[in-house]
This record gives structure tokens, C-alpha cells and sequence, in this order.
């Protein structure tokens, strides 16, 4: 897991979060295990895009960057962070207990 900067207040950063991969030109698996904080307007904001696909301490974007590679959207105690997950070998249980260790 690591940590990227947190993008709480500011939309800018999670987009640059977001689109790490490609800013970078490594692959959407290099996503994997990288999560950042957010706000609760950018949690509500992304949970209504699209049918979220609700799972541990959040949800998963609807919409894969590719395979079962998806942004999550989880709340640990007051706090809310955005990650990449998949189903297999960093599925969001992993990404809440990461973080809930911080």
C-alpha cells in the first residue's frame, strides 16, 4: 500500500491521483494499493456518478480503468479516502485495514 498526497479540499489532487497512471505512463495494475484522502463532498460527488457497486466501507466505481481494477471509495472512523482496488489481491477489506492501522 501507499499512501499519495491527500486531496482533501482539494478536487485538483484527486484527479491528479486519479489519473496517476497515465501522467506516468505505467499500467492501471501500478494503481493498485495506492490510496489518498478526500473530502465528504468528493465521496458524495463520485458515490452519484454511477450506480456505485457498494462493498467494505464503501464502494467501487461502476466503470473499471481495466479488468476489475476500480477506483473505491471507502470511510474509515470520520475520514474518507479514495484507492484502487480489485477483487483478488487488493480488495477493499484490504484497503479499509491498511488504513485503519494509520
Amino acid at each position: 500500500m501507499q499512501q499519495l498526497p491527500s486531496a482533501q479540499g482539494d478536487r485538483d489532487q484527486h484527479y491528479r491521483n486519479l489519473n496517476l497512471w497515465q501522467r506516468t505512463g505505467t499500467t492501471p495494475a501500478s494503481m493498485l494499493g495506492k490510496f489518498w484522502k478526500i473530502d465528504h463532498e468528493t465521496y458524495r460527488e463520485f458515490e452519484d456518478l454511477l450506480p456505485p457497486r457498494y462493498c467494505a466501507g464503501g464502494f467501487r466505481m461502476s466503470e473499471r480503468l481495466t479488468g476489475d481494477i476500480a477506483a473505491t471509495f471507502v470511510r474509515v472512523g470520520n475520514e474518507y479516502w479514495c484507492g484502487f482496488t480489485d477483487l483478488s489481491t487488493t480488495p477493499p477489506t484490504h484497503l479499509v485495514a491498511h488504513i485503519a492501522l494509520l
